[in-house]
């Protein structure tokens, strides 16, 4: 008997992330909290992320999955970004990883578009 589940369930999950997502921060410290990710000890910088930079559409492999629009993070603090996360005022939604970039205050991190997650066909 083959597996199924309808793309109408992975979008449903990826919706979590898109719709509920407010923020994009550039991290020098992989955040493991929505409080993290905003904080001067793990953030550089942060933007205002809306609903309408993420488009969701069939995945790479199978599937479903969501991608992120291109992003020009305005930085607050110098250091070293190697994460960027996706959150609200209290969830954590995605982290993803970037090649570490110094970056200096003041200054912006160019981030182009990247598939954050894909929700692969059962097999």
């Amino acid at each position: 008997m083959a597996k199924y589940i309808n793309d109408l369930v992975m979008d449903a999950a990826l919706n979590y992330i898109k719709d509920g997502n407010t923020i994009i921060s550039a991290c020098g410290t992989q955040p493991v909290t929505a409080a993290n990710a905003t904080a001067v000890t793990y953030s550089l910088g942060t933007l205002a992320y809306a609903t309408a930079n993420f488009t969701l559409d069939f995945g790479d492999t199978s599937g479903r999955k969501v991608t992120c629009a291109a992003a020009t993070i305005p930085l607050t603090a110098s250091g070293t970004v190697d994460h960027i996360a996706f959150c609200n005022t209290g969830t954590l939604f995605a982290v993803g990883t970037i090649a570490p970039t110094a970056v200096t205050s003041g200054g912006t991190l160019i981030v182009a578009a990247f598939d954050l997650d894909e929700i692969r066909d059962p097999a």
